[in-house]
């Protein structure tokens, strides 16, 4: 209806406004935000249409490519670091694209946000994880994670990197096996028009490289 057309676009028009100086936003403005939705009261719950581990969080290919292809309402960086570090949660607010909430909170918050997001009426989750240590702290958790998409892991020392995007140590390997034993998917694509990896075979060039690098 023509009521709902309006409440939509003013509901839109308001998540597109930011707020300056930065030091004008309520304290603990993400964890407030993202508990209380942009339906309070609504019946319903979280319909989480990505849930993805890159590195870089919310950059160019996530803002742009992603946000089209699954229409979230919310943006969710689940993560302890960047929790506690107030220059990247406001770099990533102002990385959303207009009309969607990003939002940055701890592995444990977003555990108790899906136990208890029954209020969490028509919101459109986008999970975004650092590392895949985050996402099986969050799936031992409770959240309810089918697949999780697999963009973008950095190298850095000890690791070893199997394809151009993904680098792996030991610890990262386990942690996708127990990810694979809880019964999550894994969909590696940078960008939804990329043809789908497979994980097992990553896994494995992955663990031969490692085991390599232990013999010599």
């Amino acid at each position: 209806t023509a009521h709902e057309i309006a409440a939509h676009i003013i509901d839109t028009a308001k998540e597109a406004v930011k707020v300056k100086p930065e030091e004008l936003e309520p304290a603990d403005a993400d964890t407030a935000e993202v508990s209380s939705g942009a339906s309070a009261g609504a019946p319903g719950s979280f319909e989480y249409v990505l849930a993805r581990i890159d590195s870089r969080l919310l950059h160019g290919q996530v803002a742009t490519s992603w946000t089209r292809s699954t229409s979230p309402t919310r943006i969710i960086v689940v993560s302890d670091t960047v929790a506690k570090d107030e220059l990247r949660k406001r770099l990533i607010q102002q990385a959303a694209p207009s009309g969607i909430k990003a939002h940055t909170v701890p592995v444990q918050k977003m555990i108790e946000l899906a136990k208890d997001d029954q209020h969490f009426g028509g919101q459109r989750a986008l999970l975004l994880f650092e590392n895949p240590q985050d996402a099986l702290r969050a799936v031992e958790g409770g959240v309810p994670l089918d697949t999780i998409n697999v963009g973008s892991m950095s190298h850095s020392t000890g690791k070893v990197q199997p394809n151009k995007v993904l680098a792996f140590d030991q610890n990262d390997i386990d942690t996708f096996k127990k990810l694979k034993d809880f019964g999550v998917d894994f969909d590696v694509r940078k960008v939804p028009a990329d043809s789908y990896g497979n994980m097992d075979e990553i896994l494995r060039r992955a663990q031969m490289e490692l085991d390599r690098q232990k013999k010599s």
